[in-house]
């Protein structure tokens, strides 16, 4: 089982690993931590800008190595909708690294969105309704 201190080590060594990636423009964090929501039952939720000029296959596929071989990733798959890609991985300690999205331009999708570095475009923000029970 993972502790919120495990789960604040794998996300700054990821941020970490994205200023030092010159293929990677911007990073965010997204989901409840970016909003100052997160529990013990939080994953982590990170979006990555891909510079244009590089491939994105080459920049997903480093990327999956990196958390297989430093964060004992177990599984993955991946979500993709429209120009988001979702790589979704499930690690040895419980943890789940959810939204390690890759897209070609680092933009707000939702309110759930800060910027650590870079510069993001400005898009419609999507808000999302939850069906109430």
């Amino acid at each position: 089982m993972h502790t919120s201190d495990d789960r604040e080590a794998i996300r700054s060594a990821l941020v970490a690993g994205a200023r030092e990636d010159s293929r990677i423009t911007g990073a965010a964090l997204t989901g409840s931590a970016s909003v100052g929501a997160e529990d013990k039952w939080s994953d982590i939720d990170l979006a990555f800008g891909i510079d244009n000029a590089q491939p994105l296959s080459a920049a997903l596929a480093d990327w999956t190595d990196r958390m297989y071989r430093d964060h004992r990733a177990h599984h993955h798959f991946d979500v993709r909708t429209g120009t988001w890609i979702y790589p979704v991985f499930l690690l040895e300690n419980g943890l789940q690294v959810t939204s390690l999205s890759c897209l070609r331009v680092s933009s707000a999708r939702a309110p759930t969105f800060r910027l650590l570095f870079g510069s993001a475009v400005e898009r419609p923000q999507v808000h999302r309704h939850r069906p109430r029970i």
